[in-house]
């Protein structure tokens, strides 16, 4: 067995792969998300400016980020794609931007002063880019380019500030008198440096944010893996009405309990026959074809598959919550695994295969409910009278050459539910059953077609 150790290194191999995957997925969808963007900021210039040199350079310069993109996309469709490329990638957006905005259009026939670059409002263009890359949800991605976006828009702005004729306040801009400052806002060599280590620190902001929406997303990712894993655990052993109350109560079983409930058996009839005549992978399978349409069955009628004892399968209904038609739903659910039966032998005997029969016995009454086990392994317990007697009803189908056998209690329970209600069933009467001092009130349910099957020792 995988010690503790082994078994969270394993978890923590698989988180590990589940991540990665969700980054080559995010990096998939950053490249669309890039080409919309990149598109509408396209057709805005395109309506918005004169077509000349100046606007061509702008859009090739927009088709140059598009297709650096694309080659972070091929290698986002690798498996095995390098973790830096989204890094390198990211390094050349932010420089290449940072340089387009703070530099001159070299096609442009008006030459303004290197100031004036910084007060076009093109530093939210680099925000895009910053938010871009939380899609990859990578965090220390996305932190990364936040920082790299507030060192390289820093380096421009000191670019611009020591070239030559630059004007920058030589105090605190907001003491300077009005007309002071209307003078210098209207100098084009003018750079308010405030303003400039403002947007610095917004885009720092920013990538923080994007890297604590990235974390949380991540976080709440793997919270709804690891419920669904646990679901589908839970799935495999408990019914789903027990599972959804396992998934929602801290204490789903509560204190130990006595409760009126139905307790059906369902059992192939002449399987230690069966296993003895055939290969052990074709019991299995047998086993595995009937467990699982019989427990349908039951999770249709709403019932709670207790237990899988061989070729019998155990259900309650009323557990872990009592209903206002617990017996009437166990009678139907009984019947409608005959029907089942008949249905599927009809697929058993056009295959060359052998019908099956299959006896049942259910009853109503009280029981004990409650939790055993460790903490480590935890059962549902379902044990009292009406257990064994539903048990002995099984067995007794045999005898009495019935297809299903109820208890009277449960016939009677089905009644006060629902007075018109119609049964199959017919009045056998006491009949002595083994290991009970008092004989059972029987009812029987025979089936027409039951003669047409057989045992599947046949």
């Amino acid at each position: 067995m995988p010690t503790a150790p082994t078994l969270e290194l394993r978890r923590y191999s698989r988180l590990k792969n589940l991540r990665e995957r969700a980054e080559r997925q995010g990096a998939a969808l950053q490249f669309w998300a890039r080409t919309a963007s990149l598109a509408v900021i396209s057709c805005f210039f395109s309506s918005i400016s004169r077509w000349d040199a100046s606007l061509l350079f702008v859009l090739a310069g927009l088709v140059l980020f598009q297709l650096v993109g694309l080659i972070q996309f091929l290698f986002a469709r690798r498996r095995n794609a390098p973790w830096w490329i989204g890094y390198l990638v990211g390094t050349l957006d932010i420089i290449l931007l940072t340089v387009l905005l703070v530099t001159p259009n070299p096609f442009s026939l008006e030459v303004a002063p290197a100031a004036m670059q910084l007060r076009e409002g093109s530093f939210k263009f680099l925000l895009i880019f910053v938010c871009l890359g939380a899609l990859t949800l990578s965090t220390r991605l996305a932190l990364y380019l936040g920082a790299l976006a507030a060192l390289t828009w820093a380096i421009g702005v000191g670019w611009v500030i020591f070239h030559a004729g630059t004007v920058i306040p030589a105090t605190n801009l907001y003491s300077l008198p009005m007309t002071e400052r209307l003078n210098l806002y209207l100098n084009p060599n003018f750079v308010d440096t405030f303003a400039q280590a403002t947007n610095v620190l917004v885009v720092l902001i920013i990538g923080a944010i994007m890297a604590l929406v990235v974390s949380r997303s991540r976080h709440l990712s793997e919270d709804y893996v690891k419920a669904e894993r646990a679901r589908a655990n839970l799935a495999r052993h408990f019914s789903p009405n027990v599972v959804d109350q396992l998934a929602t109560d801290d204490e789903p079983f509560g204190p130990v309990r006595r409760q009126d409930i139905a307790v059906l058996f369902a059992d192939i009839v002449g399987f230690t026959h069966y296993s003895e005549d055939h290969p052990a992978e074709a019991v299995f399978e047998l086993l595995r074809q009937f467990h699982r349409r019989m427990e349908q069955v039951v999770f249709d009628h709403h019932g709670t598959v207790d237990n899988y004892i061989g070729d019998c399968i155990m259900a309650t209904f009323g557990v872990p919550q009592a209903s206002h038609d617990d017996a009437t739903r166990a009678i139907q659910c009984a019947e409608a695994m005959i029907a089942a039966l008949k249905d599927w032998n009809v697929q058993r005997v056009s295959r060359g295969y052998p019908p099956l029969d299959v006896r049942i016995g259910a009853q109503y009454g009280a029981v004990v409910i409650g939790a055993v086990g460790s903490e480590r392994n935890l059962s549902f317990a379902v044990v009292g009278d009406t257990v064994n007697v539903a048990s002995r009803l099984q067995a007794l189908c045999r005898e009495l050459q019935a297809n299903i056998c109820f208890g009277s209690r449960l016939i009677e329970a089905a009644q006060a539910e629902s007075p018109t209600t119609q049964l199959n069933a017919r009045d056998h009467g006491p009949v002595s059953i083994r290991g009970r001092d008092e004989p059972v009130h029987v009812w029987v349910e025979h089936r027409a077609e039951n003669q047409g099957a057989v045992a599947v020792s046949a």
